[in-house]
């Protein structure tokens, strides 16, 4: 289990290539093997898009996750932050602290050193390709999002999901999460979490992202959960294997004499829509290597 207190600190000056990023995460491996840390990744820029949110975030757990597979530590968690200027300030304890050299980033130094960070370390940049990606201004488009999952051992695929919902929510999230008695038939459910750890994982990773939006976590016991009841919902957003029961809560909603949602697609984190998603990440797939690595008695 790791320690809510061993965390370390990565701030990113930009959207990096893949092959620099891999060097930085690298760096922080010897530390997050030590610690059995938790990774916390800053991206300075702001994001005005949905769409160059979601490929940042694609990327960038991607290229995490691959680095850490490659050393076995498949339980570090890796929480991307955003649109935060105020995470340097929170109540966080970092370990170390790995920042791009220059005094660009003095004012980071300047927050972190008051005991916050216990280690200052810095990377070397060699190249300064930014990634542009356009695409329409969505950042707190809709006052009330909602969205719904298992969010079992809580991984990168889901952590991006919740992330677009929040990027594009101003006021009110809710969020749906699988109550336990509907997950009696999924593999290896002796490892799913309580639904209380499912929703204390989700409520403190929107915490990281978002401090000010307003949560609201729900049992989601059918289809629909919270979208076919409360017609202050404006949007759903969905993974894009999941967009048919988009379409079914829309339809429910207009039976009942609700406005229909705008549909919010997230792209899924590994996989292809050709052969049904196969490979993408899942908490089956976790708790299958959590059996496999820890066999239970």
């Amino acid at each position: 289990m790791v320690e809510e207190g061993s965390r370390v600190l990565v701030v990113l000056p930009h959207i990096l290539p893949n092959t620099t990023l891999q060097r930085i995460i690298e760096q922080t491996v010897p530390f997050l093997r030590k610690w059995q840390s938790q990774l916390d990744v800053v991206v300075i820029p702001e994001f005005k898009t949905s769409f160059q949110l979601d490929s940042a975030l694609g990327k960038m757990y991607s290229v995490i996750r691959d680095v850490l597979l490659r050393y076995e530590m498949i339980n570090s968690g890796v929480n991307v932050i955003f649109n935060n200027r105020h995470f340097a300030k929170s109540s966080l304890q970092w370990k170390v602290g790995l920042l791009p050299q220059g005094s660009t980033f003095d004012t980071w130094q300047l927050e972190l050193e008051n005991g916050q960070c216990h280690k200052m370390e810095h990377y070397a940049l060699h190249e300064d390709t930014v990634e542009r990606i356009v695409g329409p201004r969505d950042a707190s488009e809709f006052r009330v999002t909602a969205l719904g999952g298992t969010f079992d051992h809580i991984h990168d695929g889901h952590k991006i999901l919740l992330s677009i919902a929040a990027f594009i929510t101003s006021q009110r999230l809710i969020c749906g999460i699988t109550c336990d008695e509907l997950l009696q038939n999924k593999k290896y459910k002796e490892l799913i979490e309580s639904y209380e750890t499912r929703c204390s994982h989700v409520s403190r990773f929107i915490e990281l992202l978002k401090p000010n939006l307003s949560v609201e976590l729900v049992p989601l016991k059918d289809v629909c959960g919270p979208t076919g009841k409360v017609p202050e919902i404006e949007c759903l957003v969905v993974s894009r294997e999941t967009v048919a029961g988009a379409e079914t809560v829309n339809k429910t909603r207009a039976e009942r004499g609700m406005d229909r949602l705008v549909i919010h697609v997230v792209n899924v984190l590994g996989g292809r829509e050709e052969d049904g998603w196969s490979e993408k990440l899942s908490s089956t797939e976790i708790r299958h290597l959590l059996q496999t690595s820890h066999p239970m008695n």
